[in-house]
């Protein structure tokens, strides 16, 4: 009906946190397709279909360590619990794809690695129920009434034949940037440059391979950040000197291996490291010779209060500074809160994330007290007699200047009650 939005004991407000927002608003017609009846039973939701959602990465043979991923659908939504899985026939050989995840609400989504002695010519068959409970369970979104699992047998299939024997090296498909300047489009003295290398297939590293950028006339190696299954992370940080007005290229075939080594996931096929170049682009210049201060581009709260919305006696809040670079902290900085109407400290502890997120936590006292939710000030950050520096170059002083932080009735506080 009309007005129908109640504040219930809460505020809705303006983000000023004083002027209240007015609630009038039009009623909302009757829709056929959303009746409701809550005496009826809840209709057990029941397999529609099972399909494959991959494919080998070349040719119509999974290899060695790829990935055979089945999607379930159920006719309504479904929760799951536990590790469901799916019985798949390969070969002679049955092998379980396990849960991993939802496409939607009725979509469940199952995967199979590929062992070394697995071998199906014909194609990967799925026999009439095999979606298996595995000590787990399916229920419709009551959370209690059982799914039902039968299912058609899903016939083999020409196309997804499977010889774990076979490795293929993984080939280059691509290379690309995946940072960007904290500031317009160069990088500055003490930034990092941050590129990944993808491959067609799961890949292993060891050792300490290398890529090579071209930054001007020079030539600087990104060095290995990890990986992340068919991606390789480099990273290079700018330094005094470096120089390049038309940006970061990086030339054909530039994957060092620097005495390590690149492999598919059997740890001995070599990978094959050949790529195309990457042309320079006009947002990624460098320049080794600039350093603006560091600046504050975010302020925000990372706790919550254990229980509801109320922060109680000898509960931490914490606090995350966001800098738009690295940068070099000492000494005892804090961050002025607006509990009620005190001030209150929260302290400086670590530095986060290659020393861009400054965390700080205030531990609430008996006496504090804020029925409207903790606030932060505008240029609430302060050195407290520490220093707050670039990581590059300790004589700059980062830019402690920033935004308010308007309270929010979830971050509550009372520091009379005790949490039970």
């Amino acid at each position: 009906p009309a007005n129908a939005l109640e504040l219930n004991g809460g505020t809705i407000t303006a983000a000023d946190g004083t002027t209240d927002a007015d609630l009038t608003h039009a009623a909302v017609g009757p829709e056929r397709d959303r009746k409701v009846d809550g005496r009826s039973d809840v209709t057990p939701p029941r397999v529609t279909a099972i399909y494959y959602d991959s494919s080998p990465t070349r040719g119509d043979t999974y290899e060695l360590g790829e990935t055979i991923e089945v999607v379930v659908e159920f006719d309504s939504g479904v929760e799951e619990t536990g590790d469901p899985q799916v019985a798949l026939t390969i070969g002679t050989e049955t092998r379980y794809a396990t849960f991993f995840g939802w496409s939607s609400d009725n979509t469940l989504r199952f995967r199979y690695t590929v062992q070394t002695g697995d071998s199906d010519e014909d194609g990967i068959s799925i026999p009439a129920n095999s979606l298996l409970l595995n000590g787990g369970s399916i229920t419709a979104r009551d959370g209690t009434t059982d799914a039902i699992l039968s299912h058609a047998a899903m016939a083999a299939e020409p196309g997804p034949k499977v010889n774990g024997n076979d490795v293929t090296a993984p080939v280059v498909t691509g290379i690309y940037l995946v940072s960007s300047p904290a500031r317009g489009g160069t990088y500055e003295l003490g930034e990092r440059i941050e590129v990944v290398v993808e491959f067609d297939r799961a890949v292993t590293e060891t050792g300490n391979p290398q890529l090579a950028l071209t930054i001007g006339r020079e030539m600087r190696h990104a060095t290995s950040a990890g990986w992340g299954s068919d991606s390789l992370f480099f990273s290079y940080t700018v330094k005094e000197g470096d120089r390049d007005d038309n940006g970061i290229s990086i030339a054909a075939n530039s994957l060092l291996l620097g005495g390590g080594a690149i492999t598919a996931t059997d740890g001995t096929t070599d990978a094959d490291l050949r790529h195309d170049a990457m042309p320079a682009r006009g947002d990624s210049k460098v320049n080794g010779s600039l350093i603006s201060p560091p600046g504050v581009s975010g302020v925000f709260f990372v706790s919550a209060p254990n229980q509801g919305d109320t922060y109680t006696q000898g509960e931490t809040i914490e606090v995350l500074v966001e800098f738009d670079r690295a940068m070099t902290v000492t000494g005892n900085p804090q961050v002025a809160l607006t509990i009620g109407a005190q001030t209150r400290y929260a302290a400086y502890s670590t530095a986060w994330e290659g020393d861009r997120l400054m965390h700080f936590s205030y531990a609430v006292q008996e006496d504090d007290r804020d029925e409207n939710g903790v606030t932060i000030t505008a240029n609430a950050l302060a050195l407290n007699s520490g220093t707050i520096t670039h990581a590059a170059d300790l004589t700059v002083d980062a830019d402690l200047t920033h935004g308010a932080v308007a309270a929010e009735p979830a971050f509550k506080v009372n520091g009379s009650r005790g949490t039970p």
